[in-house]
């Protein structure tokens, strides 16, 4: 669980989020949505205790932070098999290749980072960060560069994914998000506009 409470979080004179009022429930699945520069990958990188705010209350049962995954993940000039590996090189964890496997990159494993296409270097970011099978996921905006046939097979894997674990994603899809939220956040601003179950959400969202 992870209780936000009159949360706020500014950058020099800047306010970033504003208000922030929120409870992310164990085991579901959080999808906060907005248009772009609305605060939501701030928002992420709060929860997931990369930054801390400027004022509010803030509790989780994580201690700290856990490998998540960016818009704009770390990128080494170097081979697939080490940009997929290095995290693991990092925190000494043990990893499992199953995403990997499904994505179907093996075949990329010694191909540099910088030849692939940006679709295919997302399918190895996802990789990786699922690599530490985690109980806690944190996703900003996980199907960017994705063509359909990829995205389809990232739906399919995190609704597979969320029986076991607690997932808070950024998107911008409506439909992808009606396929795997459970609970919905929209800012605008830094503000939360609407917060709510799916069964509700999207009976009231009309922004």
């Amino acid at each position: 669980m992870i209780n936000l409470k009159n949360i706020n979080y500014q950058i020099s004179q800047k306010i970033i989020l504003q208000n922030i009022d929120l409870n992310i429930q164990e085991g579901k699945t959080t999808v906060i949505m907005g248009k772009n520069g609305s605060g939501k990958s701030t928002l992420l990188k709060l929860l997931n205790q990369i930054i801390k705010p400027t004022s509010g209350l803030f509790d989780s049962t994580l201690s700290k932070s856990v490998p998540m995954l960016f818009q704009k993940p770390l990128m080494l000039q170097n081979s697939v098999n080490y940009n997929y590996h290095i995290l693991q090189k990092i925190k000494k964890h043990q990893i499992n290749h199953f995403w990997f496997k499904k994505f179907d990159i093996s075949h990329l494993s010694n191909q540099k980072m910088n030849s692939l296409s940006e679709g295919e270097k997302q399918k190895v970011f996802i990789s990786r960060i699922m690599s530490f099978d985690q109980s806690h996921l944190f996703l900003d905006e996980p199907n960017q560069s994705l063509d359909l046939q990829s995205e389809k097979l990232l739906i399919d894997l995190l609704i597979n994914e969320k029986n076991q674990k607690t997932i808070v994603m950024t998107l911008h899809d409506f439909e992808i998000a009606k396929k795997i939220g459970d609970y919905f956040v929209y800012l605008e601003n830094g503000k939360i506009l609407l917060q709510d179950s799916y069964e509700n959400f999207f009976k009231k969202f009309n922004f």
